[in-house]
């Protein structure tokens, strides 16, 4: 598969011990391109909404409390929507065979419940050579649980991008890139006039992604760099650490993290997940995807453990965000009853 092959080039260059160079932090003004950071940090961005919050908060600038609350898990019916999204603050480096851009454009789908009522939020980021699209199975198992998810299209690591799997550094911009889509659906969360309006939970919110969207999400949840917050659970599935600039991995960070990751895994490998699993404080779950490789078992490509996968990944959502204890507890039984992984609590 195409992905597959633009995994192991991130790999070959994680293992060469080169360093995506641009801290992530959102819309750095000053940045004079995607791979060069700013001098000094710039001030917290604006929207093409015209009310973005910054990291640890939501688009009123307030950090809200943890809710532990149950929440309905359907099933709901699912809609789905697409957000045509620009932020004007920060450049789309020049990609190969593509001209340097000064805006970021993120075209994000949103799953949502076709009910009534407000939900938690999930980020879901693609991998190298990945899109939403690849996922439409496994975003709506979640939608229909009782979430809202926003999957955005990367600009320059998407499956249209050209020569996608050299814009791989590109990395260093999508935990700011992930922010900025979290900030948008904030904003027309209050916003009255939009569609998405009182749809979401905001003290309950959720990040994920595989391969190169896995990086994405450690970035976006530990890094220094771009730490954000507002991000209560993670799911890094076939994912890894990245070296980025701006400081280090805080793995320490006490939140509920699922891993999921393929022992023959040859674009990501699995001692990645290993590192990161032993790095972590916890609680997480590692599950060990055995005998298989890396996208087909969170694509849409069939696979024999679709099944599996669905469940154990809804009931972490359900069990972290919606605030079900019962469903967290099936976790480690969800992914190991049908012998196809084995699993590692902390």
């Amino acid at each position: 598969m195409r992905q597959r092959r633009s995994g192991r080039i991130a790999v070959v260059l994680l293992a060469a011990g080169l360093s995506v160079g641009a801290a992530c932090a959102p819309a750095s003004t000053g940045a004079t391109s995607a791979g060069t950071p700013a001098p000094a940090p710039a001030p917290a961005p604006t929207t093409t909404a015209g009310t973005a919050g910054t990291a640890g908060t939501d688009a009123t600038g307030t950090t809200p409390a943890p809710s532990t609350t149950a929440l309905p898990h359907g099933p709901f019916a699912v809609k789905t929507s697409t957000l045509h999204l620009v932020d004007r603050t920060r450049p789309t480096a020049a990609g190969t065979g593509t001209p340097e851009l000064p805006e970021r454009t993120l075209d994000t789908v949103v799953y949502e419940p076709d009910a009534p009522g407000a939900y938690p939020l999930i980020l879901f980021s693609h991998g190298l050579g990945g899109s939403p699209g690849k996922f439409s199975k496994l975003l709506t198992a979640w939608t229909t649980a009782g979430f809202v998810v926003a999957a955005p299209t990367f600009p320059l690591t998407n499956d249209r991008a050209a020569a996608y799997a050299k814009n791989w550094a590109d990395l260093a911009q999508q935990p700011g890139d992930a922010r900025f889509v979290i900030d948008e659906v904030l904003a027309r969360n209050a916003d009255a006039a939009s569609p998405l309006h009182g749809r979401i939970l905001p003290d309950r919110i959720g990040a994920g992604g595989l391969s190169l969207g896995g990086a994405t999400t450690y970035g976006l949840v530990y890094h220094d760099c771009c730490r954000d917050d507002r991000i209560k659970a993670a799911m890094v599935l076939s994912g890894g650490r990245f070296p980025l600039a701006g400081g280090d991995y805080a793995m320490d960070r006490p939140l509920p993290l699922l891993i999921m990751h393929g022992n023959k895994d040859v674009a990501m490998p699995y001692k990645l997940a290993v590192e990161a699993f032993t790095a972590v404080k916890g609680p997480a779950w590692f599950a060990t995807l055995e005998d298989f490789t890396h996208a087909p078992p969170f694509e849409d490509d069939p696979s024999r453990f679709d099944a599996m996968d669905e469940k154990t990944t809804t009931d972490f959502w359900v069990g972290t965000l919606g605030g079900d204890a019962a469903a967290l507890a099936r976790v480690e039984g969800d992914a190991t009853a049908a012998g196809l992984s084995t699993v590692q609590t902390k």
